[in-house]
This record gives C-alpha cells, structure tokens and sequence, in this order.
C-alpha cells in the first residue's frame, strides 16, 4: 500500500477483499501488509493490524500508533527480499512502482507484469535497472477477464470469464540459456508461475516468449483502436460501430499497425506474421471486441474523465516509436495520440480554471 490513506481504508473495509461473482461476494481476509509511509516501507502483519476507527480522525491516530508499534518491523520490511512481486499498476505509473521497491528485488527475483500497453518494461531497464546484472527476472501477462471497480474499496466484480496468458520475458543479459537453449528459470520464476497456473479462477497457462508477443501484439493494435477513439470522442465501445466515419479512421489506424508489426525485426522468420497481423484480421478483431464491450466505458476514456494520465504512450505511442526505428511514418497514430494528449491537457485545464496567456496579457494592456 503506497500511501497511509490506501492503509486506512484497509482497516475501514474489516482488512478483506471481496469479489462479486454472479451477484455473489467471495471474500477473502488474513492479509499481511507493507504499507509505504514517508518513503519507509512498514510490515504489518495480519494479526497486529488496528481495528476500524469510527470517524476519520481516529482511524489517522491510530494509524500513527500503529505505525509506532511496528517500528521495529520498519526496519525488516525496507531489509526483506520480495521473492514474486506482481505489477499491475498503469504502465506510465510502472517505472516509479519499481522504483519503489528497487532495493528489495534481486536478480533471483521474479516481476510480473498485467498491464496494457507495451514498452514499460523498456522503460524500467532504462531508467531502473541500466545494468542487465541487477535486473530481476520478469514475466509478461495479459487478461482478458472481464473486471470492473465497485463503489468501495477493495471490492471488484467480475463479469466476464476469460483467460489468462504468461509468458517469461528474459532481459538482456540477465539470464543464462541452459544446455538445450531454454531459459534457466529461477526458483522464483517457477513458483509464480505454478501458483497463478494452479488457480482455477485466472484460466492461466503458460505461452513461449515469441508467442506470448505475438498475444502481446494483437491486444496492442485493438487497444490502439478503441481506446483512443473512445477517448477522443467520449463514447461506449458500441458507438464505434456502424459508423462509416469511425470505420474509415479504423482502417488508417490499422494499415499502419499493421505495417510496423509485420516489420519488427523480433518477428522477422516466423510463419503466417503477414496473415495473422493484416488490416483485415486486426479489423475484424477489433470489431468483434467492440461488440463484445459495447456497453463499457474504455480504461482510456475513464482515465480522462478522472483527470489522469491515459497509457496513450505506451498504445499508439509504442506504434509510433517502432515505427520511427523501422522508417515508417505513422501520421495517423501520431495524430490520434496528439488528440488524447490535448484532450487530457484541456480536462486539467477546465478543472483548475486556467486562463489562457494571451488573455491574460490583454487584460494587462
């Protein structure tokens, strides 16, 4: 827990998680926690965590005792390895997540990634781990359950049962390829993986690096098409359908999507690549999954009615980089992406009732 206000509403919600399935709560409780509270991480066990407060000020003071009464624990949760950790944060929030917790990962340690997007994990060797030594070991997922927040916190619902995907993601020069060319995972790796293959509820299954990429990808160029436009406009999935105006921004979108991936040097040799990523199929996709969500609000357009930062960089973006690498001039995506960014620009600006410069200095005038 990254703020001592997320602790709090810990304790208001009786420590539990719920999820509502089919009308119905699975909760789950007896959760041991780290909470974040002026840059020192503070381990709380299940057991030594305060009641729920009746007003607001008395869950703060009994925060500050609790906080007293783990000092000690302080000290144990900044020096403690964390063996699996799972990020499932916004992929323009993953580099300052990690670097949160950089200390207590280890080269034996395994990072597992749920997020849209691709190019964070670029981003962490960046500006986290520049040196392949120390990075930890990671794994790749994508979901496509269907999960929405609830009123409260700590509380989800899932409403649609989907899958799963992993896939192991070897970064450069931190791993040793065993005797017969596979990856020599650690001890880590394989615990995550057996443990989230061996839960039931997720339908997860374990995918080859270049496969799970290959997923990767065609979650991408549906994620590059709906999102944004859903965004711009401020419309359901479902709007983006049976519209002739939509439809041919679709297929602009699409054939440059297409001809960076078809392009990318990782992809160069494997079979049906042309087939699997044409304009068509990806349109089709696309299409199916407006269908399927027609009445869901995107996650981009939710993050632009709540005045964040949408993952625009890391969906058209990512196209638009490759594409710079490849010679390729993605005009289409590169407007679509500025479109957002200035959608986003204008949203902060109505909230915090900014006047333009020149106004301003007219009224000086």
């Amino acid at each position: 827990m990254h703020t001592p206000d997320i602790y709090r509403s810990w304790l208001e919600r009786k420590k539990c998680l719920a999820i509502n399935t089919n009308g119905l709560d699975d909760v789950k409780t007896g959760f041991d926690v780290n909470v974040l509270n002026d840059k020192t991480w503070l381990s709380i066990p299940y057991w030594n965590q305060d009641g729920t407060a009746e007003n607001g000020n008395d869950t703060i003071d009994k925060y500050a005792q609790q906080a007293q009464i783990e000092e000690s624990s302080a000290q144990l949760a900044e020096d403690e390895r964390i063996e699996c950790l799972i990020v499932a944060v916004k992929a323009p929030m993953t580099v300052r997540a990690i670097e949160s917790v950089k200390h207590r990962l280890t080269p034996d340690s395994t990072v597992l990634f749920l997020q849209n997007g691709m190019g964070a994990i670029e981003e962490v060797n960046e500006k986290v781990y520049p040196d392949p030594r120390h990075r930890p070991r990671y794994i790749c997922g994508l979901i496509s359950h269907g999960l929405t927040r609830r009123e409260k916190p700590f509380q989800v619902s899932h409403t649609g049962v989907g899958t799963t995907i992993l896939g192991s993601i070897p970064p450069a020069g931190s791993v040793s390829p065993t005797k017969d060319g596979h990856e020599d995972w650690v001890p880590s790796t394989k615990y995550l993986l057996r443990t989230l293959t061996l839960t039931p509820p997720l339908v997860a299954f374990a995918e080859t690096p270049s496969s799970l990429m290959l997923y990767q990808l065609e979650k991408l160029a549906m994620n590059c098409v709906i999102n944004p436009l859903t965004a711009i406009m401020n419309c359901k999935n479902g709007e983006l359908l049976y519209n002739y105006s939509f439809t041919r921004i679709m297929r602009l979108l699409l054939f440059e999507i297409s001809s960076v991936i078809c392009a990318l040097p990782e992809l160069q040799g494997v079979p049906g690549i042309e087939s699997r990523f044409s304009p068509e199929r990806l349109r089709m996709m696309v299409t199916q999954l407006a269908n399927k969500t027609a009445k869901n609000h995107s996650s981009m357009l939710q993050d632009l009615l709540s005045r964040k930062t949408t993952e625009i960089e890391y969906m058209n973006g990512y196209i638009i980089r490759r594409g710079e690498e490849l010679g390729i001039k993605c005009v289409v995506n590169y407007t679509i992406k500025h479109l957002v960014l200035a959608k986003h620009l204008q949203t902060k600006h109505l909230e915090s009732g900014a006047i333009p410069i020149d106004l301003l200095r007219e009224s000086k005038m």
